[in-house]
């Protein structure tokens, strides 16, 4: 019986050395994953934030240049059926003339209207050319902004692709992993569990068996000693035995830590 109490002894200490080894392997490894989720929750709540003000600020340029295009196309069209409409004056009246037959009165009673009489009025034809040339000026600054503004529309349009399609790519290797680094914290948590729950086993066949061996130990061996040295050496054996007892309780109930306080 006492061997076999010993063996259980050996056997549970054994175990319980190489569970706390595998504890603390496996409690550094759930902080390193824990870590490592926290961080790319981290990263995937601001790319999915990011993706989001882009979505929006991309929707009110668009919304802007749109505008802005409209507008200037509707200044084009107007400033454009102005140019029409005073090139074919000028065009017409100059090939306009006068017949004195049908003129009735005396001609030269006729007041100065800042023309010979006669002489049809033509309009303004020498400053014509000038004021056609500024609305032409006018015309090509509505050209250019029409034009700029689709150029800066098509390049914005093609940079908001870029950056979802790459910003894309990043949010789903950033929830893959995350999936699995859940799948690996969630393996470590039971496997500390399982290895907490076989320590908690083998702390009690431990403590079992060492009050089976102080209750088979025998008052006396023979082993040539005198009898208050096998006296003292018991008593130093029960001693022992009684604090590792102790130091297993107290393990089990406050952790490493207070294993061996009150001991």
């Amino acid at each position: 019986a006492m061997s076999d109490a010993k063996q259980k002894r050996d056997y549970a200490a054994e175990e319980i050395a190489t569970l706390n080894e595998q504890m603390a392997e496996l409690e550094a490894r759930r902080d390193s994953l824990s870590e490592a989720l926290a961080e790319l929750e981290k990263e995937i709540s601001e790319l999915t934030e990011a993706r989001a003000k882009a979505e929006t600020e991309r929707s009110e340029e668009k919304a802007e240049n749109a505008a802005t295009v409209e507008e200037a196309q509707a200044g084009l069209d107007a400033l454009s059926m102005c140019i029409d409409i005073l090139d074919k004056f000028y065009k017409t009246v100059k090939k306009e003339t006068v017949e004195l037959s049908l003129a009735q009165g005396p001609q030269d009673d006729a007041p100065d209207a800042g023309f010979d009489n006669g002489e049809a009025y033509l309009g303004a034809q020498a400053e014509s050319g000038g004021i056609l040339g500024m609305l032409d000026v006018m015309k090509s600054d509505f050209v250019r902004t029409i034009e700029e503004t689709q150029v800066a529309e098509a390049q914005a349009e093609k940079d908001h692709l870029e950056f979802m399609t790459e910003s894309g790519k990043s949010l789903a290797v950033a929830e893959e992993a995350q999936t699995q680094r859940k799948a690996q914290l969630e393996d470590t948590q039971e496997e500390f569990d399982e290895a907490e729950a076989n320590l908690d086993e083998q702390s009690g066949i431990l403590r079992t068996s060492l009050k089976e061996l102080l209750e088979l130990k025998p008052a006396c061996i023979d082993t040539g000693m005198s009898y208050e040295d096998r006296v003292a050496m018991r008593e130093e054996e029960i001693a022992a035995l009684k604090k590792a007892d102790c130091i297993l309780g107290k393990y089990a109930e406050y952790g490493p830590e207070g294993a061996s306080e009150g001991c």
